[in-house]
Order: structure tokens, then C-alpha cells, then sequence
């Protein structure tokens, strides 16, 4: 008798089992495709920043951060060595041309000024004394002239006398002796002549001596001045209406000629040093319009200088400042600043959505009319300002578009706003 064996039957389970979970896994997938196509993705509405196309005019800017500096900075330094005695200022301190910062002391220094005083009086003493023996040399010069101009006035009296006697045939008077007298007129003249050019010479030679005696004394009056302009150098004074910046000396430092001492900062002259990022700076330019904005008080200027290096990401803008300069301006204050590029008229434009650049083409979520879904769309941008970018092509007048960081949901095509 045969008997009928049946099949187990969890093969046979085993079976629908594993056919049922491919068909799970398979609608699964297809599920997940459906829903990212559909805008299944769901985003919070009230966590998106959500802006509208507009029209009209755009003010291109590109905006920056930095500090005010002072127009006018100066060092002030000593020319002597010294010691701190007194700090009569502190670093913030207003001071005033002439004020009185801190005192240095140099003994060594005012005993050679002591010195250099006697030197130079003794100097002039000599030095008249001098002038007095070279006048009576002078004098006595003088003297010799007169006397041989009178001897020769003398002789030549003679000589007229004797001629006259003798025209009249009077032998009292020889010839050898009025021939002796003749020779004597002569010599005496001779005499006078070479006595009036040694007086010539003496005159020369006390204006050259004196001269010589003059230009050391002054030299000497050079040396004292230089030492007393040092000793003036131990009291260190302000050169200019300012506000200490910098005091970093110390009560008995001892300091050396051509250490800066102070720093001062002219009160109410700044400039602006803002730091523009470098893929920005292309777009500036000398001379265009900057608002400088205190977190007080706003102030106009102009671009003066642009640095030709980039250092950390940025470049250095120098801005003349061309407004009045409000009372809270200090230096190093931190300011922002906003450079006016171009103004754009009839154009549109939209807040800067995050990571959007100028010239570029990317994608944006626009929202559609009752705002449930956002689809993303190809924009081409133009240019950029501080906060808003140009809509060169893809977008209209009213459109609403998300202008806040999209990339988590950047694969999906459309996305669901609750």
C-alpha cells in the first residue's frame, strides 16, 4: 500500500515571505522618490526667512568694519639719557601744547651745563680783553701815522723855506744843506705812506682777529644752547593739543636718547581704516561716497587710499572723513562702514539669499501662489550690495523666494512649507 507524503510547508512560507518583503521594500523606494518629487519634504515656515522680488532702485554698497585713527599721530621722544622722577599724565589724559608729561633727571648732564657756562664767560673775558689790546695796537698805529705825517709836514716847511731863500740869492742857506732837507721831505714821505698801510693791515687784522674771537664765542654759545636745550629735553612736554595714547614709561626707568616716551593723537582729526573683503574690493574706487556709522552718529566720507595687499582675507580702505566729527569719536573706536558702489535705477532685486554671489547662476526655492510648496528655480544674480542682489533673469516682481540657508534640503526639487 502506498502512502502519500506531503510537502513541508515552511519552505513554501519562507518563500511568500521573502516575495512579500521585496514588494515592501520596493514600494518603500518608490514611496521616497514620489514624496521628494511632490514636495513631501516638510519645513518649518516660520523657521525660513522668506523675501519678495521687488523693483525700483538699487544702491550697490559693500560694507566693512574697522577703527578710527587719528590724522595726526606723533611720538614724543628724548634726546638725552635720563631717569624717570615724575609721570604727571596717563595714557587718555587731554593735554595742551606746552603741558608738562613727566620729568627725567641726568645729573651728569646739568654739571656740564654749569661747566660750559664758566667756559664761555671765561671766553668772552679773553675774548675782550682781546679786542682791547688789538684797539690800542690800532691806536698806536694811528699815533705813528700822525707822527711821520708831521715830520714830513715839518720837513717840507723847511724845504719851501731854504727854496725860497735861495730864489731870492740869499747864501745864508747852502745848497748841501737844502739838498739834505729835500732828501729828508722824500724819506719822511716814504715813511708816512708805509705808516698809513700798516694802519690799512692793523684795521684788516682786528676785523679778521675779532671775527675769529666772535665765531668762537659763538661756537661755544652753539655748545651751551645744545646742552641747555638737553636739559630743557629732562621735561618732556606735550607738542601739540592732543590726547595721550600711549605712556608706557615707569617711575625711575632709566631711558636713552631717542626712546619714545608718549604717544599723542590730535583731538577731533580722524581717518577711517576699514577692512573690505577681498573678493568685494574689485568694485572700489577712490573717491566714492562712504557712511560711517559710530553706533551713535554717522559720519560722510570719501575713499582716499586702497592698500594694494590683502592681509587675512581683507584689504585695508583708508576713508577721509568729510562730515563733522561727533564727541564720541576716540581712537580705535570700532565703526562700520558702507561704500556706495553704483545706484542701479528700474532694476530687480531681493534680499541676498546666504552663499549667493554676483554674476552667478544658482538656485533658489520660489514659493508658489498660496505659499504650501517652494520649487526650485534658476536665477541668474548681477550685482550685490550690503544686503541685497540683482535679479538679472528667473525670478518676477512679487515672487516670494527663501533667502535662508537651504543646502539640507538641496536634493529635493520641491519642498512642503508647514
Amino acid at each position: 500500500m502506498d502512502i502519500v507524503r506531503e510537502k513541508p510547508k515552511s519552505l513554501l512560507d519562507k518563500r511568500k515571505f521573502g516575495f512579500l518583503t521585496l514588494v515592501a521594500i520596493a514600494s518603500l523606494v518608490v514611496f521616497y522618490f514620489t514624496s521628494s518629487g511632490n514636495g513631501s519634504f516638510r519645513v518649518a515656515k516660520d523657521s525660513l526667512l522668506i523675501d519678495v522680488v521687488q523693483r525700483g532702485e538699487l544702491n550697490v554698497s559693500v560694507r566693512g568694519t574697522g577703527i578710527l585713527v587719528p590724522q595726526d599721530i606723533r611720538w614724543v621722544a628724548t634726546n638725552v639719557e635720563g631717569r624717570v622722577e615724575r609721570i604727571l599724565t596717563k595714557a587718555g589724559a587731554q593735554v595742551k601744547k606746552g603741558d608738562l608729561l613727566m620729568e627725567l633727571s641726568n645729573p651728569q648732564l646739568v654739571q656740564q651745563l654749569e661747566e660750559t657756562k664758566w667756559q664761555l664767560e671765561e671766553m668772552i673775558a679773553e675774548t675782550n680783553a682781546q679786542e682791547v689790546d688789538l684797539e690800542s695796537q690800532l691806536l698806536d698805529q694811528e699815533a705813528a701815522v700822525i707822527n711821520e705825517r708831521l715830520n714830513h709836514q715839518r720837513a717840507l716847511l723847511t724845504f719851501n723855506a731854504q727854496k725860497k731863500l735861495l730864489d731870492q740869492g740869499v747864501v745864508a742857506v747852502s745848497q748841501i744843506d737844502h739838498a739834505e732837507v729835500q732828501i729828508e721831505v722824500a724819506q719822511f714821505k716814504e715813511r708816512w705812506q708805509l705808516e698809513i698801510k700798516r694802519l690799512d693791515k692793523k684795521k684788516e687784522s682786528l676785523v679778521a682777529q675779532s671775527k675769529a674771537y666772535k665765531a668762537k664765542v659763538h661756537r661755544m654759545r652753539r655748545i651751551l644752547q645744545r646742552i641747555q636745550d638737553q636739559v630743557d629735553g629732562l621735561n618732556v612736554k606735550a607738542t601739540m593739543d592732543s590726547i595721550v595714547q600711549v605712556m608706557p614709561m615707569e617711575l625711575g626707568q632709566q631711558v636713552s636718547a631717542g626712546t619714545n616716551l608718549a604717544r599723542l593723537a590730535r583731538r577731533g582729526e580722524f581717518f577711517a581704516e576699514l577692512r573690505i573683503p577681498e573678493k568685494q574690493i574689485k568694485d572700489v574706487e577712490l573717491g566714492q561716497i562712504v557712511t560711517i556709522d559710530t553706533r551713535t552718529s554717522k559720519i560722510q566720507g570719501l575713499v582716499k587710499r586702497i592698500d594694494p595687499a590683502v592681509t587675512n582675507g581683507s584689504v585695508q580702505v583708508d576713508v577721509q572723513l568729510t562730515g563733522d566729527i561727533p564727541k564720541e569719536a576716540r581712537p580705535d573706536l570700532t565703526i562700520d562702514g558702507v561704500i556706495e558702489i553704483a545706484r542701479i535705477s528700474d532694476t530687480l532685486f531681493v534680499k541676498r539669499p546666504m552663499f549667493a554671489s554676483g554674476f552667478t547662476d544658482a538656485a533658489v526655492y520660489m514659493l508658489d501662489a498660496e505659499g504650501e510648496y517652494a520649487h526650485k528655480t534658476r536665477v541668474t544674480f548681477g550685482q550685490t550690495s550690503t544686503r541685497y542682489i540683482q535679479i538679472q533673469a528667473g525670478l518676477k516682481v512679487g515672487e516670494n523666494i527663501i533667502v535662508s540657508d537651504s543646502s539640507s534640503w538641496q536634493q529635493h526639487q520641491q519642498i512642503r512649507l508647514n
